[in-house]
């Protein structure tokens, strides 16, 4: 997949989608795959557009967080089968340009584009006012085909990366999976904690949280943790600032790998948290022994609820 970080004059047929794609959760990739579907019939490549900041962190002037880093976000494109990312610079001048001026400008005479795939809830253009109706009227106009997906549904609402991240933030795994298409994760390089759970004969994992990433709501989860993209393990995973054992205030995931070898050493290794039952709240405990206590009872609720 060809990556532009501004509008590039393209020569090929083209088929377009634009949009957010802030995280690529089930309602994303479905437009996606129209896409590359669209493009593959025209025989023309396809394109997706999104912009960099986002419309909200532009007009907010800062960034916030997201359920994908870019990265993520590239990869999952091209897994797809998208050919080319087009990464907007979103300015003052194109926040200024009407509907008719950025599809005439922008997405015929520079990117050549012969059909648009968009949302049914789309929105570009001056004020938002690029909405599906207009994009129907713009390409009679313009003589170009449209494709408008109607929203993925989920328990009977639209699946949406604000309410993802409402799931995440309440502790509801469950739902923010089936509408992401797979578990949350974490992930980061396994960093030195402080060395309480050993004493306890219950070895964990830490790994800082990583920048730009939505944080589920602080507690303890039944997790599965891969290292190294090829080891997996059972885990319990503890969300929060670690008030028996630390008064830093600094969030952190620290993770017991149930079924992991005691003599294993993970320090420096890359691991992925994916959380897929909330338990409990973080709580401070009386004291590190009431903590572990406790600890192990989430052992047992965890052990049962994966068959170990």
């Amino acid at each position: 997949m060809k990556i532009y970080k501004e509008i590039p004059k393209l020569k090929e047929d083209t088929v377009i989608s634009i949009g957010k794609f802030d995280g690529v959760h089930i309602g994303h990739a479905t437009l996606l795959e129209e896409l590359v579907l669209m493009s593959d019939l025209e025989d023309a490549t396809s394109v997706a557009i999104t912009f960099n900041p986002f419309p909200e962190e532009f007009f907010q002037k800062k960034s916030l967080p997201h359920l994908n880093t870019r990265g993520e976000i590239i990869s999952e494109m091209d897994e797809i089968g998208v050919d080319i990312l087009v990464e907007l610079p979103f300015d003052e001048e194109i926040s200024s340009y009407s509907p008719e001026k950025f599809v005439k400008e922008i997405l015929i005479n520079k990117l050549h584009m012969k059909a648009l795939v968009c949302g049914s809830d789309v929105s570009f253009g001056k004020d938002g006012k690029g909405n599906a109706k207009e994009v129907e009227k713009l390409s009679e106009k313009y003589g170009f085909n449209t494709e408008i997906i109607d929203k993925v549904l989920y328990n009977d609402n639209a699946v949406s990366s604000s309410r993802i991240i409402k799931c995440l933030q309440d502790g509801k795994m469950e739902d923010a999976s089936e509408m992401l298409g797979y578990d949350y994760y974490l992930y980061g390089p396994v960093v030195k904690g402080a060395g309480v759970a050993h004493k306890f004969n219950i070895p964990t994992v830490n790994i800082n949280v990583p920048q730009g990433r939505i944080i589920p709501k602080n507690g303890v989860y039944m997790t599965i943790v891969e290292v190294d993209d090829t080891d997996t393990y059972h885990a319990v995973s503890n969300v929060g600032v670690r008030p028996t054992v630390s008064d830093e205030g600094m969030v952190n995931v620290e993770s017991h790998l149930i079924d992991c070898p005691v003599d294993s050493d993970l320090y420096g290794k890359r691991i992925r948290v994916y959380f897929l039952k909330y338990i409990r709240e973080e709580k401070k405990f009386a004291d590190v022994a009431e903590l572990f206590s406790q600890i192990e009872n989430d052992i047992e609720g965890t052990k049962e609820f994966f068959g170990i």
